[in-house]
């Protein structure tokens, strides 16, 4: 019963956040944060679902990647997302996020995984709300829809983006794009 009501205000809470983001009412809360650390810190937070699986996370971040202005909570929430996403979608294989940066062109954190990948007509169908590419009732894959348009409104309310690459069978890559202008000079 708890796990099942942590669940639901889960949904509840994705649900208002979209609702939110879709209306113009998040503000994000800018300021300097580690995108380093934050990567992997969600990549620790999710190591214990894939325990006993055959399942690796791997984390592959640019040296000396400078500190970022943006909101660390909802940072997190992509990379979470894009993550248990990864996750979920792998029997055996490894979930890699690489974060990189360039002053010019920004930053680019992609979430690699080796998983069943997704045909790219379905690509517009996963970024809907409420939107499952597989739609059959005996769905194999648990989860409401929700993660990946939440999660490009907020690559997109810090000015960047958040697209998807995939070949069915052999994985998928999310990629989060910021603009330069998040980079703090060193």
């Amino acid at each position: 019963i708890h796990d099942s009501g942590l669940h639901l205000l889960g949904l509840i809470n994705d649900i208002l956040d979209f609702s939110k983001a879709e209306a113009g009412k998040i503000t994000l809360v800018d300021q300097p944060m580690d995108l380093a650390a934050a990567v992997e810190g969600c990549a620790r937070l999710l190591a214990p679902r894939v325990g006993g699986t055959e399942i690796t996370i791997e984390t592959n971040i640019q040296a000396d990647f400078p500190r970022v202005r943006g909101d660390l909570t909802r940072i997190k929430q992509i990379i979470l997302n894009l993550l248990s996403n990864g996750v979920k979608f792998t029997e055996q294989g490894s979930v890699t996020v690489f974060a990189e940066f360039d002053f010019e062109t920004g930053i680019i954190v992609r979430v690699c995984d080796t998983g069943i990948g997704i045909a790219e007509e379905d690509i517009d169908q996963a970024f809907s709300l409420f939107g499952q590419v597989d739609s059959a009732l005996s769905r194999k894959f648990e989860g409401t829809g929700l993660g990946l348009p939440l999660s490009r409104s907020m690559a997109q309310l810090h000015g960047g983006d958040l697209i998807l690459e995939s070949e069915v069978g052999k994985g998928t890559c999310a990629i989060i794009t910021l603009p330069a202008e998040r980079l703090i000079q060193p």
